[in-house]
């Protein structure tokens, strides 16, 4: 099996995506579901509505699910439109390959050089998905355009293709686990990726982040207080679907208070004697 697996994905996977889809039917019965183990420590915001814990990290087909809520899709479905490829990487992180030039062969949509695109074909064809699935056959091209290639389905899977594809989505849902279980910190949205803290950093925002809520007087406001209380790692987007949610305040200074007490019961048992 290749090092890389080449996955085709839709736009929303970029700054700026759509809503992420619904698991589909077919997703869920191939892929089946994994259930994660209550966290009480960390800290999840989405759409920048504060989730307060514990936080049941789970997996449903390939849509990964906080507390029932869908906060990522790794990797589409292969019903998905074909408009870019994905890479999925040996330490099971999915990262974005550029999009390069297209060149129609007949039937095939290959990505390429053009002068190179013979050699090129049987590395990315379809087959480049997976190294067992042979290379489909060159076809010689008619005087009328070619069709607009079809997106693999789900038929093109073999079992054990599908069980690395399993293991993969999972080891995501598990990192998403064991971070929030270290204390980590994320916001979740539908129009841009998640952003990421550790428990420092969300030490340092709940510091300041109540308050700075109560009297923010819009996005920018608030992304101003925020930085002037040492909070930095917060981009203009996120700020935004804070402010939409300021009320939330309230909740968050129970946070704050909760955090004091815990850094006291671990200052308290740092000092006993040994």
């Amino acid at each position: 099996m290749r090092k890389m697996l080449l996955m085709c994905f839709t736009a929303w996977a970029c700054a700026g995506m759509a809503a992420l889809p619904e698991v589909s039917d077919e997703a869920a019965a191939a892929l089946g579901s994994a259930a994660g183990v209550p966290q009480r420590n960390g800290f999840v915001f989405i759409d920048g509505k504060y989730l307060p814990p514990p936080y049941t990290v789970t997996r449903r087909g390939n849509g990964i699910f906080i507390n029932r809520i869908q906060v990522e899709q790794p990797v589409p479905w292969f019903d998905s439109a074909q408009e870019r490829r994905k890479k999925l990487d040996d330490d099971g992180d999915f990262e974005v390959a550029e999009e390069e030039e297209k060149v129609v062969l007949g039937d095939e949509l290959l990505f390429g050089d053009a002068d190179g695109a013979k050699q090129e074909a049987d590395a990315h064809a379809i087959d480049a998905l997976f190294e067992d699935i042979a290379p489909a056959k060159k076809k010689v091209p008619e005087k009328k355009p070619a069709p607009a290639p079809q997106p693999p389905t789900d038929a093109a899977l073999s079992k054990q293709q599908v069980e690395e594809l399993k293991g993969r989505l999972d080891a995501v849902r598990k990192k998403y686990e064991t971070t929030l279980g270290q204390g980590d910190i994320y916001f979740f949205a539908q129009r841009h990726r998640p952003v990421n803290g550790t428990y420092g950093s969300a030490k340092t925002l709940f510091a300041v982040l109540p308050a700075a809520l109560r009297s923010a007087q819009s996005p920018q406001d608030l992304m101003a207080r925020l930085k002037q209380g040492g909070v930095f790692f917060l981009d203009p987007e996120t700020c935004a679907d804070l402010y939409k949610n300021r009320t939330s305040f309230i909740q968050l200074e129970e946070r704050q208070r909760q955090i004091e007490r815990d850094e006291a019961v671990k200052r308290a048992a740092a000092a006993r004697p040994r």
